[in-house]
């Protein structure tokens, strides 16, 4: 159905360009039944269908060319958030793991073992061997693992393969997670379980399946191997969760082409969460640590969130937000179901449509359209404002004045004539590095006058932790840390003098800069080479 029509009143531009299509998930702890199930998937059905009929007439309206039909019916498999499984879904998703936990000690080179979660833990990267430092088996929180090294000819072409800080981050943890979740599947013998996603936008805390030591089954209390021991302490007992600048994904999703997408959705939510969950921040706890997040279960829920905001990125305009290039023609190995080795091209995996998958709604995924479409996809900056030289962080909160000229802000006031709008703003932290991992986050803000302060994104050091490789179709180049601060600087008002903050966050909530100040490493040495603006 498409509405035409000359006049959309403001409050139903504001639902149709704020408003997220977010699932009906049952409350902590407990699990939703199928009857809970149908009626919240008629709800969201119902919203997905008029919200795609409002931004036709939109669309129509304000003469853009794009034009947004309601969506394909879904795959069969389709995706779902972990507090919306069912208990019938849940015990598959036990099996599963607990299977795959059992395949561990399996002989090197049989099938099974080839199914094994250290296998594919070890194929995301592994500690020692050619991989990474065996000296990483001392970090914090990394009981139960040993150092590994790949022997047999499938271990050589499937482990420490991760793509971390390139242009395939999110193309190649799409095919991981996809024959992971054909594993799991066969290991828990269930055909339709299908991988949740762990929505922390929407609740941060660490869901009560994945918390929970033990669970109840025929009569028996059995050890949940959904549970992993490295983690934060406050989130495994359930008395905090990520802070919501951790999770949020509003950065990313403000790019409008792949290679910034990608970038920034790796450094948040992607990296802040892996940080923000590891025992004492990046590099420990097994989720903190490149080469050892695989082993935690709920890695793999996180990276099918990181996947399920990419298809809802994707979504606005498929056809200019795929990647393109070299990056379609490179190839990764990976073991399917059976416990075969396979190998793929990235062309062949790159839409869910490919792979028979969707997603069920979830948090972060605001229906937002910028207009007009054709000036979407310019991310070259048209001008540049150098604004601070090197910064070397403080102990706690570190303040460095950033004085924006008459020039820069008539520029960021001025309208491009072909866009009919001002430019976007860019604030761009170049040379970030540290001598040792600072053992915490750091949550960037403008200040202004009065005290007024806006927060712009997170700054994290999970990449620091990954292994460096080379293959053909990588790009490893890898995007200094930008945030959109357009709204920022409006809120903050027309003062040129403006402080670039950087405060220590563990990444939790109910923990103060203070007590975050007196976790940082005192050999962090963390620093910045510049800081500059760029208008888009």
């Amino acid at each position: 159905m498409f509405v035409r029509t000359s006049i959309i009143p403001a409050f139903m531009l504001a639902a149709v360009f704020a408003f997220p299509v977010a699932a009906h998930a049952a409350p902590e702890g407990e699990v939703s039944t199928d009857a809970t199930r149908a009626r919240d998937a008629r709800i969201d059905a119902f919203f997905a269908r008029a919200t795609a009929e409002l931004r036709v007439a939109a669309a129509d309206a304000l003469g853009d060319a794009l034009v947004l039909a309601p969506p394909p019916p879904p795959p069969a498999m389709q995706r779902v958030s972990i507090t919306s499984l069912t208990a019938a879904q849940l015990l598959s998703l036990r099996k599963g793991f607990a299977q795959m936990r059992a395949w561990n000690s399996q002989p090197h080179g049989s099938a099974n073992y080839k199914r094994s979660l250290v296998y594919w833990a070890n194929m995301h990267a592994y500690i020692g061997g050619a991989c990474s430092a065996a000296s990483g088996i001392n970090n914090q929180g990394m009981s139960g693992l040993s150092t590994q090294n790949a022997t047999t000819p499938d271990e050589l072409a499937t482990w420490c393969t991760c793509e971390h800080g390139t242009s395939q981050f999110l193309t190649w943890h799409r095919m991981y997670i996809y024959y992971f979740e054909q594993v799991l599947r066969a290991a828990s013998g269930d055909a339709t379980l299908t991988l949740p996603f762990w929505d922390y936008e929407t609740d941060g805390h660490v869901p009560a399946s994945y918390r929970a030591t033990k669970y109840f089954y025929r009569g028996l209390t059995r050890a949940n191997p959904l549970y992993e021991k490295n983690r934060q302490a406050q989130l495994n007992a359930g008395t905090a969760a990520l802070d919501p600048a951790v999770t949020s994904p509003s950065n990313a999703m403000s790019k409008t082409s792949y290679g910034p997408f990608n970038g920034a959705i790796e450094q948040t939510p992607h990296g802040a969460v892996h940080c923000a969950t590891g025992v004492a921040g990046c590099p420990t706890g097994y989720m903190g640590y490149v080469p050892s997040a695989g082993n935690d279960p709920i890695f793999y829920s996180h990276h099918a969130n990181i996947d399920r905001l990419y298809e809802c990125w994707l979504r606005v305009k498929p056809s200019s937000r795929l990647p393109t290039g070299s990056i379609l023609t490179a190839q990764f190995s990976f073991i399917d179901g059976t416990g075969n080795l396979v190998t793929r091209t990235v062309s062949d995996m790159l839409t869910t449509q490919q792979l028979g998958y969707s997603y069920a709604g979830g948090g972060g995924c605001p229906l937002r359209i910028r207009f007009p479409i054709k000036w979407l996809l310019e991310e070259k900056p048209i001008h540049i404002y150098e604004l601070a030289g090197p910064v070397r962080f403080a102990a706690g909160t570190t303040r460095v004045p950033i004085r924006i000229t008459p020039d820069a802000r008539r520029a960021m006031l001025t309208a491009i004539p072909e866009r009919g709008a001002p430019p976007r703003q860019q604030l761009v932290l170049d040379g970030l590095a540290f001598d040792e991992p600072p053992g915490v986050l750091y949550k960037v803000y403008l200040e202004g006058a009065g005290g007024k302060r806006q927060l712009v994104g997170v700054l994290n050091f999970f990449n620091a932790t990954a292994p460096k490789h080379n293959m053909p179709g990588m790009d490893m180049k890898a995007e200094p840390p930008s945030f959109d601060v357009t709204d920022a600087l409006k809120a903050l008002g027309s003062g040129d003098e403006v402080k670039l903050a950087l405060e220590p966050s563990t990444g939790l909530t109910g923990v103060s800069p203070e007590a975050a100040a007196r976790q940082v490493n005192p050999k962090a040495n963390v620093r910045i080479g510049a800081v500059r603006m760029e208008l888009h």
